[in-house]
């Protein structure tokens, strides 16, 4: 039996650079966050479901939402509310303003899921930066040392990983980009 896989995309943020909500902004038609949703969900087995406050958008009406205790308290307090309900093997993690990170993207994250505890998207080009919101974690392998690290008082996931066995796969920048402002989702 293979292993299961869930995938989350992250609602939270506030979008002042954006100037608006940019979880909602148009993309070909579709809000940015449902693109990032389609592409994540073409790639996994298992159930899709958006990480943070509600959305009030007839797009996301039928979505799954997990939120936690640690809501409000930034991406790591996200995914360790993720990695402490998680029921799947895995749990991949997208956040809702890389919508040029498509499905085959996902695919290629997803392929070394098995050979270490987290594999998260890197720049191919130096500095080689981490986008550690575009990542895939094993549930049994991190769920406790985020969680410890959280509770700690550690809310930067790069420090968070001190430890863990990552991965880096390597991908074009382009596919990377945050949308920050609206220019950027062009």
């Amino acid at each position: 039996m293979g292993s299961s896989i869930s995938g989350f995309v992250f609602t939270g943020g506030q979008s002042t650079r954006f100037g608006s909500n940019k979880l909602l902004h148009l993309i070909d038609g579709k809000p940015m966050g449902i693109v990032v949703l389609n592409h994540l969900s073409g790639s996994i087995d298992g159930e899709c479901s958006v990480v943070g406050p509600p959305v009030d958008h007839a797009d996301f009406v039928s979505i799954a939402r997990v939120s936690g205790r640690r809501e409000g308290h930034g991406p790591l307090g996200a995914m360790c509310d993720v990695l402490e309900n998680a029921s799947s093997d895995f749990v991949v993690f997208a956040p809702c303003d890389t919508p040029f990170f498509m499905a085959s993207d996902f695919d290629r994250l997803i392929a070394n899921q098995g050979e270490c505890d987290v594999v998260v998207a890197t720049d191919e080009q130096p500095p080689h930066l981490r986008h550690w919101l575009l990542s895939c974690w094993n549930v049994q392998a991190t769920r406790s040392h985020m969680i410890e690290a959280y509770s700690s008082g550690e809310r930067a996931i790069h420090r968070a990983i001190t430890g863990l066995n990552v991965y880096d796969q390597h991908f074009a920048s382009h596919v990377l980009t945050n949308v920050n402002t609206p220019q950027d989702a062009q």
